[in-house]
């Protein structure tokens, strides 16, 4: 009894060398995609915008070369692309340099991620670092003073400052990450549920990027001065709502997993009626947001539970098609319908995962 209790106390909650590094590359990842709509053209925005996940296909084959340098190296080649970025006019050299600064985002943070989600602890701090760098990002962003040279280079200097902390790090998951599925988490129908778990994600990240402004847009034909405040804030709440929430989920006991799920339906339906909560005022804006932002804080424990699967990979790829998915929908699909189609896809997944992942289930509420 006495040694289970001194193992307990030991164990840490929270990674400080990861912790730090995933503050500083969110300041960077997000800081960049919002300055790539004004300074850069649209072939290099999609770059950026899809890169950020779509290049986490080269993780394999980053593992397999560089072993456990991978981490410092890609952040490198994220600085990297970031000063070719402030030094070059040259349209090949711009889009090499957005390609090379997403390839190092994408890895490092996967990299980062799947060491922290190791522990549902993990995973929400993770989840409050990542949400503490956007909400950063967003206040300098703010500025009007920065200047495409200065801003890049500044963005560069800030990732070059993890290469000293990355060095000490210790990961217990990169040979893990780098070997072959374990049984568990083989085969189509163990990674079509995380395939799933993705893509609702990323329809849930993307609504206060797409479906805000589109309402917004829909009733007033512009959007206001305090639109950008809905990102901050988006940020805001996750960074202080993540751990109380993950606590509440904890009390529930064995009915963990229906509390996640519960919670996550719950986001979709506040997502799927953004008129209802008259958005384009301040007021219901900050409302609508606030209550996304905290249905967000349950993904933490679906983070926990693909580690624990082994299908993290799967996950975070297939958010990137749930990002792409959302801004085609809210294209083609006219209003309101088309955050309707949204949400019950959102709902019907998490049920589908749920379903899907029903003979695992008993292993996650551990």
């Amino acid at each position: 009894m006495s040694v289970q209790t001194t193992v307990a106390v030991a164990k840490p909650v929270i990674n400080i060398r990861l912790f730090t590094i995933r503050i500083i590359t969110a300041v960077s990842l997000f800081a960049v995609l919002g300055k790539a709509n004004v300074w850069l053209d649209t072939a290099t925005n999609s770059i950026l915008a899809l890169g950020y996940r779509a290049l986490l296909l080269l993780l394999p084959l980053t593992l397999l070369v560089l072993g456990r340098r991978s981490l410092s190296v890609t952040l490198l080649c994220a600085a990297l692309g970031l000063v070719l970025l402030a030094v070059t006019s040259n349209q090949g050299m711009v889009m090499f340099a957005a390609a090379l600064f997403a390839y190092g985002i994408a890895i490092a943070g996967y990299l980062i991620k799947s060491e922290a989600a190791q522990t549902k602890e993990g995973a929400a701090y993770n989840r409050v670092a990542m949400n503490m760098g956007s909400l950063l990002a967003g206040l300098i962003l703010l500025s009007p003073l920065l200047t495409p040279t200065m801003f890049f280079l500044g963005a560069a200097s800030f990732v070059l400052l993890c290469l000293p902390i990355a060095m000490g790090a210790t990961f217990t998951t990169e040979s893990a990450v780098a070997r072959p599925a374990t049984h568990d988490g083989s085969g189509w129908r163990n990674k079509l549920p995380w395939a799933i778990a993705g893509i609702i994600m990323g329809i849930k990240l993307f609504g206060v990027f797409s479906i805000l402004p589109q309402a917004i847009l829909l009733e007033t034909g512009e959007l206001p001065a305090w639109y950008g405040l809905m990102l901050i804030l988006n940020s805001a709440v996750v960074v202080f709502a993540q751990v109380p929430v993950m606590k509440l989920i904890e009390r529930t006991g064995r009915f963990k997993v229906v509390a996640v799920i519960g919670i996550i339906i719950g986001g979709f339906a506040v997502l799927s009626s953004p008129a209802a909560f008259h958005v384009e005022t301040l007021v219901g804006a900050l409302i609508w947001v606030a209550l996304l932002s905290v249905a967000e804080c349950a993904f933490s424990y679906l983070d926990y539970f693909s580690v624990k699967q082994n299908n993290m990979f799967v996950k975070e790829v297939s958010l990137g098609v749930g990002a792409g998915l959302t801004v085609l929908i809210m294209r083609v699909v006219p209003a309101p319908y088309n955050a309707l189609v949204l949400a019950a896809i959102g709902a019907g997944g998490i049920l589908a995962w749920y379903w899907l992942n029903r003979k695992s289930n008993a292993s996650l509420q551990d």
